[in-house]
């Protein structure tokens, strides 16, 4: 939480006075305080804060754009987060560039959330037969559908949007040494719950990826449905 040295840059038409409304647009009208912040994924890894401010100003007032990159090497992680003035831009937003091309790649669109905000009320702490039903601090997620081209730090990328990956797993073929078009990753309870509920579905290297919460080998898990991934 505490890499800071991260690329961040405020609109620079805010650095003096505040900057007019942008197309016909009323500039806090609807607006939070701080903007809405929008996450977006699948970012190419050349593609820098210029081109994002460019892409997404079309649709109203900027006022921030941050690109994480990593601690050690410096480099971009892949994602970002644009901030837009008024919801109505953020929205409009949304449903313009989700899954649209920039620089070659598909990008994700979404409201960015806090992390640790609950999708879904099933309750990290046990109870019932939701997500984590045993109440475990870690979860691990099963993940499939994976192309036999996705790396480990690709996977990294996509779940570590919503949290910590303390593991991930890529098995491969004992005979070619290939990837087997599935892995698992093990995220905090709340995290993984998240991670599950948006990357279920989430288009990785060309494939829909089916994510949900991996199963020990030899547990009765639910009836056998839909390819729950066993370990252990």
């Amino acid at each position: 939480m505490a890499d800071r040295e991260r690329s961040r840059s405020p609109d620079p038409a805010h650095a003096d006075a505040p900057a007019p409304a942008d197309n016909g647009a009323p500039a806090d009208n609807g607006a939070d305080a701080e903007g809405i912040k929008l996450y977006v994924g699948n970012l190419d890894y050349a593609t820098d804060e210029n081109k994002l401010r460019e892409e997404f100003a079309q649709f109203g007032t900027v006022t921030e754009v941050f690109l994480p990159v990593d601690r050690s090497t410096q480099r971009p992680r892949g994602f970002g987060f644009v901030t837009l003035a008024t919801r109505e831009a953020a929205e409009s937003a949304i449903s313009k560039m989700d899954q649209a091309q920039v620089d070659g790649r598909t990008i994700r669109v979404n409201e960015s959330r806090p992390k640790g905000s609950s999708v879904r009320g099933a309750g990290g702490a046990g109870g019932g037969g939701g997500f984590n039903a045993s109440g475990s601090e870690d979860v691990k997620l099963y993940v499939g559908n994976l192309s036999f081209d996705t790396q480990e730090g690709s996977v990294r990328q996509a779940f570590e949007q919503y949290g910590t990956v303390s593991d991930c797993f890529l098995p491969t073929d004992r005979d070619s040494g290939r990837v087997r078009g599935f892995c698992f990753v093990t995220m905090p309870a709340k995290q993984a719950e998240e991670a599950c509920a948006k990357l279920n579905g989430y288009e990785l290297d060309g494939r829909a990826l089916r994510v949900n919460e991996a199963q020990p080998k030899g547990s009765g898990g639910g009836g056998g449905g839909g390819g729950r991934g066993g370990y252990g």
